[in-house]
């Protein structure tokens, strides 16, 4: 653990998806892109050549295709950004951003990604409101079950 580590601390907690041995999948509050999380190592690294072969085994080899298996399910996207930025906080993470061709439509909200074929963009955010986060967190928990 970091005392400066904004992860460390708590300051970026999504809401928690499922938990794993050395990672945790968190739903991002901004849903601009529909079923975006984020996958966060329990201990606090900074790079990923610092990640021991269990952690890298188990995020490879079970973390990133549950989660993408429950997404595929869940919203069928037609394809997926992975990214591991650090730049707001050096706490070791993947982004895994779904992307879509065309509209998506969950719990009566429409999710348009105006940058299909682009680099994602996060400036523009969608933030819902409590009850349908609740039932887009509950989703990805069931399928990851």
């Amino acid at each position: 653990m970091s005392e400066e580590c904004g992860f460390c601390r708590g300051d970026f907690a999504h809401e928690i998806v499922k938990q794993y041995s050395n990672w945790e999948v968190q739903l991002f509050e901004d849903q601009k892109y529909l079923g975006r999380c984020l996958v966060k190592l329990e201990r606090h690294v900074e790079d990923l050549n610092e990640l021991t072969e269990e952690e890298r085994n188990e995020f490879f080899d079970k973390v990133l295709p549950e989660l993408e298996n429950a997404l595929d399910h869940l919203f069928q996207p037609d394809f997926y950004n992975q990214a591991t930025l650090g730049n707001d906080c050096q706490h070791f993470h993947f982004h895994i951003i779904p992307r879509y061709r065309d509209e998506r439509s969950f719990e009566g909200e429409t999710f348009e990604d105006e940058n299909w074929g682009q680099h994602y963009v996060t400036s523009k955010t969608k933030k819902l409101d409590d009850e349908t986060m609740i039932e887009l967190k509950r989703e990805p928990e069931e399928a990851l079950k």
